[in-house]
């Protein structure tokens, strides 16, 4: 997609699920009241995008996912995210999104 064909998208958007991440920076373009909810691995939070939120007046919800059992990668933002989805489906009844 084109920059401009994301901005149209997450200007109409409701909510936005999606893992930490630079694609994360296009809630630049969403409407305030947008509901964001990220999923990090399990061994990482960040706070760059709750910040974006909090200027765009978005509301930011998070989710660690779940350890794999995996021998690679070292670093934690680099690994795989197993999301259980008992605990997205809560949290998307908590954030108001179903």
């Amino acid at each position: 997609m084109s920059v401009a064909e994301q901005a149209v998208l997450l200007a109409s958007a409701e909510f936005v699920i999606a893992p930490h991440g630079a694609g994360l920076t296009n809630l630049v373009f969403c409407s305030p009241g947008t509901k964001v909810l990220e999923i990090f691995a399990p061994d990482y939070l960040a706070k760059h995008y709750w910040i974006v939120s909090n200027v765009c007046g978005l509301k930011h919800y998070y989710l660690l996912g779940e350890q794999l059992a995996e021998k690679y990668p070292s670093k934690p933002i680099d690994k795989d995210i197993f999301v259980n989805l008992e605990k997205l489906l809560d949290l998307m009844k908590v954030a108001k999104i179903i």
